[in-house]
């Protein structure tokens, strides 16, 4: 067997190799998809599944108005506990505990679209 023939087999090997290697890669890809995708479908439970949305929208601040009388005001259970809702209201406003609401202003609230 001359040199070009001893070189030609090598390549033929080397290519069946890397064929072998994309091919072993694209099987491992597969089987971890099919995995974790039968992982996701099982981790979901009908009476589990929340099909409200959370919404947002602004409200005026009036006299003597609170963010726990807001909260208590706007409160569903989706909230858990109106204390949750009360952070959740300050959170997104930028509020600490020890601000004062401003009559006239707007606060943005969450709320569930059911």
């Amino acid at each position: 067997m001359n040199a070009y023939a001893r070189r030609a087999k090598y390549e033929r090997a080397r290519q069946l190799k890397i064929r072998i290697a994309i091919m072993i890669g694209i099987m491992i890809t597969l089987i971890l998809c099919l995995v974790f995708s039968i992982r996701a479908f099982a981790n979901t439970d009908e009476a589990s599944v929340d099909l409200s949305s959370k919404q947002y929208k602004s409200i005026m601040i009036y006299c003597n108005d609170s963010v726990e009388s807001i909260a208590e005001e706007y409160y569903t259970p989706e909230f858990s506990s109106v204390k949750r809702m009360e952070d959740e209201i300050r959170s997104i406003n930028h509020i600490s505990p020890y601000d004062e609401l401003i009559p006239g202003n707007y606060l943005v609230i969450p709320y569930y679209n059911v």
